[in-house]
């Protein structure tokens, strides 16, 4: 295999290019996986280290493992690494998928929301690592420097929601988050613009995450699904308007 000119150096990518970063991580690492340049159950490179090899944030470098681990071709063990799943336990996950212009269904998955990260929250306070929680506070501290950037607070709002999915160390809800995450990002991208628009930053939802992570780290239980409960009602207030107005969901903020 050859990458930036040398042939079979384990560590050489090509730095990304393409406007869909992700999806361009992902097409690279698939083509080496099935090319077995990782062997079924070997611990492919950290996510610092693909960071600095595709030139991008390991924030989208760990959306990028998390798109292979739904396909089922690698799985993540906390403590250890990510590795290569052998073919007889590639089971993916079924991405959910929702029209752009059903407002009403995603008033649905609100719903659905609410009831799954709620309990999120609750298993996580209990059941957290001190190895999550720094993952959490790194994706915190990448949020509060996107307060004004639309794009990276995405990006880093998404990766809380999953790293809190992780937290609650239940690999069943951890696969529906994953796989409803595709409408969670619309989501999420709808009303991040829209309250960047009106108020000039995103302190409020900063806030809200904050207490989350603070929940989390005294495992109270209650505080984080009234912070939750506060960014799902942001949400459905939002959607409800969207839906009043006839738009589409959620704005063009998918290739990060």
């Amino acid at each position: 295999m050859v990458e930036n000119g040398e042939p079979g150096r384990a560590g050489s990518l090509r730095r990304v290019r393409r406007v869909s970063v992700v999806d361009e991580i992902v097409e690279q690492l698939t083509r080496r996986i099935i090319a077995g340049e990782w062997a079924p159950g070997a611990v492919i490179p950290s996510l610092r280290a693909f960071s600095a090899e595709f030139g991008v944030s390991t924030l989208t470098i760990r959306e990028a493992l998390r798109t292979l681990q739904e396909r089922g071709m690698v799985e993540t063990r906390h403590g250890a690494g990510t590795f290569v799943r052998a073919p007889e336990q590639g089971e993916s996950t079924v991405a959910w998928m929702l029209s752009p212009t059903e407002a009403d269904e995603y008033l649905e998955l609100i719903e659905a929301r609410r009831i799954i990260e709620g309990e999120l929250v609750r298993l996580a306070a209990t059941r957290r690592t001190e190895g999550q929680l720094e993952d959490l506070s790194g994706i915190m501290a990448s949020m509060e420097a996107a307060r004004h950037d639309a794009a990276a607070f995405l990006e880093a709002d998404l990766a809380f929601h999953i790293a809190l999915a992780e937290a609650a160390n239940n690999r069943i809800l951890l696969r529906t988050m994953l796989a409803i995450r595709g409408p969670i990002k619309r989501l999420i991208a709808n009303r991040t613009l829209r309250h960047l628009e009106e108020q000039g930053d995103l302190e409020e939802a900063i806030a809200d995450h904050r207490d989350i992570l603070e929940a989390l780290t005294n495992q109270s239980t209650q505080k984080g699904r009234e912070a939750l409960e506060r960014i799902v009602q942001r949400g459905e207030r939002d959607m409800r308007s969207l839906k009043d107005e006839d738009l589409t969901v959620g704005p063009d903020l998918g290739n990060i």
